[in-house]
């Protein structure tokens, strides 16, 4: 599998190669839709992450090979697409919310977790470290979207 990495700064590209992306993209450029497909040789890419679907998801079904499939884990609002996009691709849109987990895959989910954790396999990557009191400040910081990291509130 070949990994492409995207980040909207120059410290965020840097922290996506060195936590393995084998291809980094600014997504901030204008062009870094012709950059990804030429990375894939017009292809397009199989899978895509997406955390910020409200921003993004109508450029990212543009970027799809056939059959390739959005894995929604964040947005903040709603989007509008073209299902065209989707159709003639015959790609997959999917949500993903833990909430909704069931137990047993909950019980799974956290035992593999925690083998990653203990064996080395999972880094976290800790931007920002602030007391439990400093919640909503939290909050406002990862709502700039240049946050860097996960952001840890201390008890």
């Amino acid at each position: 599998m070949t990994v492409i990495g995207t980040a909207g700064s120059d410290e965020g590209l840097r922290l996506a190669e060195r936590e393995g992306a084998h291809l980094v993209v600014n997504h901030s450029s204008l062009d870094y839709q012709r950059q990804i497909l030429d990375m894939t040789n017009g292809r397009g890419v199989n899978v895509i992450l997406e955390m910020r679907a409200d921003v993004n998801l109508g450029n990212d079904l543009k970027l799809l090979m056939p059959g390739g499939r959005v894995i929604v884990i964040g947005s903040r609002g709603d989007v509008q697409i073209t299902p065209r996009d989707i159709m003639i691709r015959e790609a997959s849109v999917i949500g993903m919310f833990l909430w909704s987990v069931s137990g047993p895959d909950l019980l799974e989910i956290h035992a593999a977790l925690q083998a990653g954790l203990s064996n080395g396999e999972l880094r976290p990557v800790i931007g920002l470290e602030l007391p439990l009191a400093s919640a909503s400040e939290a909050h406002r910081r990862i709502m700039e979207s240049r946050a860097l990291g996960k952001t840890v509130l201390i008890p």
